[in-house]
């Protein structure tokens, strides 16, 4: 113990003296640093402090932001922002990410609209790759495919081929492809892409691809169950990792370890394993990283009977889960990217327009100079002529702008059209997320009631209270923004209802909403915390209230045409 201790301490002392050697060392060199080159240096030292500190490298990347101006060319801000986004992918942040993605993304266009060269092509290429991994996180996997092609069909257009970056590229592509494939369960797809990966990487020796594609490997198997070859290759990983220093490397490759030992039985090691990821991504700052540490230790507590362990991690989880995946996130993504390509069309159009302006600038220009050759008699003729040309070209000049705006205007209508469905499915994710975490609290309630008599008596009593207080929670900020989600998308609906029927409670216009959404008696049940037989009854009344006779007439389709 006390050996480790030492060891520990000495890795401590050896990185303090990196830093600090780094830091007197930048300082130095930005002394001898012309403005220009300024914030090249704060990229690089950025760069350097990511995989260990990403406020740090927040902060140069920060003063490097800070010292744009007009003269920075759209390569050099590319460059920024592409930093930017790093760093916060690594903390988390994917919808800032993203936001600092595509304004990478179209400054590296507008650079090579300019003119091409290797670096804006391979800065290109890294922008796409890197907006496919934020969508990847972000579950969209059908989005991140589609800018891992983008990118893959760049890379087959450079112009060299057999580079080292082109084939380093290719590699990342078919690692990202696979690990959607693994997200899909087609594990052995994902295999065979990995295998194509390790046989390019033979000719590179690239160790940080190595250590990725075998802790990858190792998630193929893991899935397909075998273990033994998953943990082969996980150790593999993780020797890599660990001879490199990569913190983040490493606490991906204990949370997959982790969860193996937990499948093979060897409890002990997997918490070991778990835990370590866990202290590596609160150090890191890293939210994926303590997410995916924090459920393996829900679910290995559950299985362990360590029911207040279980709970108190499944709580921390869901917290960090929040701010991963909340329906805000998601919006500002959706938003971020039909911005993008409502803004790159914008363009086209303007360029096309302006293309078209000058081809007439040019033509009357060659008209008026053949005009003035011509001799005196045929001025006035020449002249009647150009001006009635003139008049033609600009009235078609006038029609094409017309066409223009009413293609702008389409835009903006699709726009509109595609927030209106986002609202929708928004709606839809808030009535899922209410459903889904009382169903969550109601499992746990079950499972304390059933574990209760496993307590000892003192417990018990703790144990009641605990089942008590999550009887009696309550959801109403849920409920407080489902309405006013719902609200927006059926605007009318309340306005209706408190007009034909003013005697309804609340809850029976909630009960009112519920239905409107054609939710079951289940569903309604599992989100008010209600018995069937209640919604049952309340139903019923509620017929009464809305002089609903008969059976004839269906209290769903009733409320619909309101």
């Amino acid at each position: 113990m006390l050996q480790r201790h030492t060891s520990s301490l000495r890795k401590s002392m050896l990185l303090l003296l990196f830093l600090l050697h780094f830091t007197s060392t930048f300082s130095q060199a930005e002394k001898n640093q012309t403005p220009a080159n300024t914030i090249a240096y704060h990229l690089k030292k950025a760069t350097a402090l990511l995989q260990h500190n990403a406020d740090s490298a927040f902060l140069y990347a920060n003063k490097a932001s800070k010292l744009i101006t007009n003269e920075t060319s759209n390569q050099e801000k590319s460059e920024v922002y592409l930093c930017l986004g790093n760093i916060n992918s690594a903390q988390g942040n994917y919808a800032s990410a993203l936001k600092h993605y595509f304004n990478a993304k179209k400054l590296a266009e507008q650079a090579m609209a300019m003119g091409k060269n290797s670096t804006l092509e391979n800065t290109n290429i890294d922008i796409l790759i890197k907006i496919g991994i934020s969508f990847f996180y972000q579950k969209s996997f059908d989005q991140a495919l589609h800018y891992y092609d983008e990118a893959l069909q760049n890379t087959l257009k450079l112009p060299h081929q057999n580079t080292r970056e082109a084939t380093i590229f290719k590699q990342k592509i078919f690692n990202n492809i696979a690990a959607i494939k693994i997200q899909q369960k087609q594990f052995d797809k994902a295999l065979e892409y990995y295998q194509n990966s390790l046989k390019i990487n033979a000719s590179i020796g690239d160790q940080n691809i190595a250590s990725s594609v075998n802790n990858n490997m190792g998630i193929c198997y893991m899935e397909k169950k075998e273990y033994t070859l998953a943990k082969y290759y996980l150790e593999k990983s993780l020797d890599i990792r660990l001879a490199q220093d990569d913190m983040r490397g490493i606490a991906q490759c204990y949370n997959n370890l982790g969860k193996n030992n937990a499948l093979m039985g060897n409890t002990q090691l997997a918490k070991d394993n778990l835990l370590k990821a866990l202290a590596i991504g609160k150090k890191l700052g890293s939210k994926e990283s303590k997410l995916t540490s924090l459920q393996s230790l829900t679910q290995l507590y559950e299985d362990t009977h360590d029911y207040q362990n279980a709970f108190h991690a499944q709580q921390e989880a869901e917290i960090i889960k929040d701010s991963l995946y909340n329906i805000e996130s998601v919006k500002k993504i959706a938003q971020l990217e039909l911005q993008h390509k409502f803004d790159k069309q914008k363009k086209v159009y303007e360029v096309e327009l302006k293309r078209r302006e000058t081809e007439q600038q040019k033509k009357q220009l060659i008209y008026l100079v053949i005009a003035s050759t011509l001799v005196f008699l045929l001025i006035i003729l020449s002249l009647s002529v150009y001006l009635l040309k003139t008049k033609i070209k600009n009235t078609k000049l006038q029609k094409d702008k017309l066409e223009l705006e009413h293609l702008n205007i389409s835009l903006e209508k699709q726009k509109l059209t595609e927030e209106l469905e986002f609202k929708n499915r928004e709606l839809t994710t808030n009535v899922m997320y209410l459903l889904k975490k009382n169903e969550f609290i109601n499992g746990i309630t079950e499972k304390l009631i059933e574990s209760k008599h496993n307590f000892k008596a003192e417990n018990q009593k703790v144990i009641q209270e605990i089942i008590n207080q999550l009887k009696s929670s309550s959801d109403q900020e849920v409920w407080s923004e489902f309405e006013t989600h719902f609200t927006q998308v059926h605007a009318d609906f309340y306005s209706k209802l408190q007009e034909l029927f003013p005697n309804l409670s609340s809850n029976e216009k909630k009960l009112c909403a519920f239905l409107r959404l054609n939710l079951s008696t289940k569903d309604i049940s599992a989100i008010t915390y209600q018995s069937v037989n209640s919604i049952t009854v309340a139903r019923s009344r509620l017929r009464k209230k809305l002089n609903i006779q008969g059976e004839d007439t269906n209290l769903i389709n009733f409320l619909m045409q309101l």
